[in-house]
């Protein structure tokens, strides 16, 4: 039984068996795991650099990459999420390719030409038609102490607890292992890998549950490697829908159905297989509603923007400023920190009532971008704020007005033909647009090309 990657071309099919795991929770492990930071570890964080015409993008490509059977007319299957392949020569950097997951595949897509460079496809002998991924994450493994050798590897998930762990430059999806083997229903929401520990991957389950797992590092050429499960961080709320990291800190940050919390990543707490220290941002309710994070993401290592659903805007503060105001809750068991509305920036969104709708960042311009229900992206320029060229609390100043999107970019109309903004929608549609001011000819000329799925899934 083969999971298949096939590159595009004329290039030979790779192909590799992905090995299954059986795990059993944490208990004898089935390799010395380290337990310190990865030697190579840097925090590059980018200096702010604003960007001009920050609103200026056009769309250029429409893919439907994901269809059931290669079918055209797919509009049902949900494509969940999108992210830029990380640069190994420029660390800090992204490029070209944007990987998507969504129904029962992992596409790779070239944003400069709209091409489909690898898809990989769960055979449909070993996944189920329930078997949908919805969470993704990339890492760059260092093969060496010393991180001369690296590769960029994908980890993704979803239903029935499943993790695939693919390298894309090989074109192999080398290992399988599911994190909840008694539960055929579990389902993994999202994934993070450790900024500081490459190999060490976060899983986020429907249950409230969250994983951590060292999934090893492969040896070359033959992938040989196992998984092993380090710590299991029981439940606080519902599911959980997004995680991200402060290298800060050393914080572990999840927006979940229920709330927003925070555990101190401490390695002898782990090794010692004892509890992390939890905390809770409690964020302002906004007419009756409570606090549903549906997305989360770092703007800077210490800035975390926060989208509540039915709340109808996005808020951003500091960690330090919040870690600050934390105070011991008896009743709770646990530390919490009251964000009030004078420690943050307020950032207007849709008023939509529907959820899951994921923001994406860019830390070196400040951009944050988040998509609504009618297939609009609302952008916004927040690099004046966080230099602190505009005075905000994100630099310790005070309350401003709620900020307004520098441009909502419509979705644009289709036509069938044969510095990026990706976004995914439900309908099957990976959308592609292009900064920078679209010229008159190609406007009147070039319709915004809708591609349709390649046919590269592996057999």
């Amino acid at each position: 039984m083969s999971q298949g990657v096939r590159r595009r071309g004329d290039m030979a099919e790779k192909t590799k068996a992905a090995k299954k795991q059986k795990v059993t929770g944490k208990g004898t492990p089935q390799r010395k795991v380290d337990y310190h930071f990865d030697p190579s570890f840097k925090l590059r964080e980018p200096k702010v650099e604003k960007v001009e015409g920050s609103g200026d993008f056009h769309p250029v490509y429409f893919l439907r990459t994901h269809s059931k059977n290669n079918d055209p007319a797919d509009v049902q299957t949900q494509i969940w999420q999108c992210s830029f392949e990380p640069d190994m020569r420029r660390p800090g950097s992204n490029t070209s390719i944007v990987a998507t997951c969504g129904g029962s595949s992992v596409c790779f897509i070239n944003v400069l030409d709209g091409e489909v460079v690898l898809k990989y496809n769960r055979s449909t002998k070993t996944a189920t038609a329930g078997e949908n991924l919805y969470a993704q994450v990339w890492s760059t493994i260092p093969l060496d102490d010393l991180g001369l050798k690296t590769i960029n590897v994908l980890a993704a998930a979803g239903a029935r607890s499943t993790v695939l762990l693919i390298h894309p430059d090989a074109g192999v999806c080398y290992q399988m292992f599911r994190t909840v083997p008694s539960k055929a229903a579990a389902v993994v929401c999202a994934l993070l890998f450790h900024p500081k520990k490459a190999t060490w991957l976060f899983c986020g389950h429907e249950d409230g549950q969250i994983q951590l797992w060292d999934i090893g590092t492969p040896t070359l050429p033959g992938y040989e490697v196992s998984q092993v499960h380090l710590l299991t961080i029981p439940q606080v709320a519902r599911d959980v829908y997004n995680l991200a990291f402060s290298c800060t800190h050393d914080l572990l940050i999840a927006g979940c159905d229920g709330g927003l919390y925070a555990w101190k990543v401490d390695l002898q707490k782990i090794e010692a297989n004892e509890r992390l220290e939890r905390m809770e941002f409690v964020l302002p309710e906004v007419d009756g509603n409570g606090s549903v994070l549906d997305s989360i993401a770092m703007l800077r290592d210490d800035l975390l923007a926060a989208k509540c659903a039915l709340h109808g805007q996005i808020y951003v503060f500091s960690v330090s400023r919040a870690l600050g105001a934390a105070k011991y809750n008896k009743n709770r068991g646990q530390l919490q920190s009251e964000v009030k509305n004078s420690m943050m920036v307020s950032l207007r969104w849709s008023d939509t009532d529907n959820y899951y709708m994921n923001m994406g960042v860019d830390p070196r311009s400040c951009m944050l971008v988040c998509g609504d229900d009618k297939g609009a992206l609302w952008v916004y320029d927040l690099a004046d704020l966080v230099t602190g060229k505009v005075s905000s609390p994100l630099t310790g100043g005070s309350p401003i007005a709620q900020q307004e999107p520098v441009k909502i970019l419509e979705w644009p109309e289709l036509e069938d033909a044969e510095g990026h903004v990706v976004a995914v929608t439900s309908n099957n549609m990976v959308c592609i647009w292009r900064h920078g001011k679209e010229e008159e000819e190609e406007e009147e000329e070039e319709p915004v090309k809708k591609k349709e799925e390649k046919k590269v899934d592996g057999k």
